[in-house]
């Protein structure tokens, strides 16, 4: 990072701690991700159990996301994450000890997930929030695609691998990890600024969430965004709930080797964020959204049909390309057009709707999988998101979203 921060020290190191906690927390998300269907897979068989560890990751921000967005905006967000951290410590702490004490259930898995995404709803929307208090207007492509791209490392490109090698070690360590990487960023979330809290006027709860949700729904490109997301994420879900199956149970694969494949998958979706500013330099942030959209989909109807393990991981790595691209670039585009008053609560709204869409679509993909079969499952998900890929184009091409990027005023 340059530029205008570099003039700015504590700006400088407040951004370096907020991307070093997100580091060290997402490599043990990752690891956490890898381990915990593996461990639902020795507890049942039920493809619609297993995809419903998924249902229950997501549900908290179908439930509860606006209400993690109005208190982003209320309360300090440096503390905010430090208190998360801790309580997720502890959650993955007990986790541990029942997996050491062999007294594991399905439903435990449930609460866990559950329990972990609540955190997530206060302290992803916070970090967010936090990115454009710390660093210029123009910095912040680059900035976001540093987090990103550090975020798909250390959750799959290192986690993921970890998860899988741990739980085939002893099943208990992977989740001690966790408990370890959450206890631990809180080291360096420290170095964010006590102050980087916006003030609030006085108004209730209830008219805070709603101005979000207004806001969202009446913008011109985030809210028929925000939908078509939805619908592309609830395609991406069904790949994903299932994966682990079509790993394991399909293509007769090790456990290690599900996260394994998770990390292919990661490090192309790290070449695909490190080249995503270029590319949406180049292309714009509409066509770039647009195509990413459409070559993830069309890789995933080949990943339903990947005859074995070798194709699949070539298939899983190609594919992580366009996430790379198109996650950061959307990032990005949300932060220049919200103000910044706004922005917990819109981030929040946002994958409300988008993260909905995943409980439906795990759900959904666990229902066809055990009446069909689980390559049905994939291959409906890659409907879906070439169905999206269609709506989105839909709506960009009636708006120049870089121009309306640049000019965005938020002075209001």
């Amino acid at each position: 990072m340059t530029g205008a921060r570099a003039e700015h020290p504590a700006r400088r190191r407040a951004f370096n701690g907020l991307w070093l906690g997100s580091a060290i927390s997402n490599t043990g998300d990752g690891v956490r991700m890898a381990a915990l269907p593996l461990l639902a897979v020795t507890l049942t068989t039920s493809p619609f159990l297993v995809a419903s560890i998924t249902t229950a990751q997501f549900l908290p921000w179908l439930v509860f996301g606006p209400i993690g967005g109005a208190l982003v905006d209320r309360w300090r967000r440096r503390q905010i994450i430090i208190v998360v951290q801790l309580v997720r410590a502890g959650i993955m702490l007990a986790l541990m000890v029942a997996v050491v004490a062999d007294a594991a259930a399905i439903w435990q898995l449930y609460v866990v997930a559950f329990a972990i995404t609540f955190g997530e709803i206060l302290v992803d929307p916070a970090t967010i929030a936090l990115v454009p208090t710390l660093v210029e207007r123009d910095e912040l492509d680059q900035a976001n695609g540093r987090i990103v791209s550090t975020e798909i490392v250390t959750n799959e490109f290192v986690g993921s691998p970890l998860g899988g090698a741990g739980f085939a070690l002893a099943q208990w360590l992977p989740f001690g990890f966790d408990a370890a990487s959450y206890a631990s960023s809180t080291v360096a979330f420290a170095r964010l600024p006590k102050s980087v809290a916006l003030p609030r006027p006085a108004s209730s709860m209830r008219a805070d969430i709603g101005e979000g949700f207004r806001w969202l729904r009446h913008h011109p490109v985030l809210g028929p965004m925000t939908v078509v997301i939805a619908v592309f994420n609830f395609g991406a879900v069904a790949a994903g709930a299932m994966l682990v199956l079509l790993t394991t149970q399909v293509l007769g694969g090790a456990e290690a080797t599900f996260g394994v494949i998770l990390a292919v998958g990661a490090f192309g979706a790290l070449l695909g964020s490190l080249a995503a500013m270029r590319v949406s330099r180049r292309l714009g942030r509409g066509r770039t959204l647009v195509g990413s959209f459409v070559i993830e989909g069309a890789l995933l109807f080949a990943v339903s049909a990947a005859p074995n393990l070798p194709a699949l991981f070539g298939l899983w790595f190609v594919i992580g390309v366009p996430f790379g691209v198109w996650m950061p670039t959307a990032r990005t585009l949300q932060q220049r057009l919200t103000p910044p008053r706004l922005l917990g609560r819109v981030s929040t709204t946002g994958r409300m709707v988008t993260r909905g869409s995943m409980v439906v679509g795990s759900l959904l993909a666990g229902a066809i999988a055990t009446a069909t079969s689980v390559r049905t499952a994939i291959s409906i998900g890659a409907l879906a998101q070439l169905g999206a890929a269609a709506a989105l184009w839909l709506v960009l091409r009636r708006h120049d979203v870089d121009a309306m990027a640049a000019t965005a005023n938020h002075d209001e």
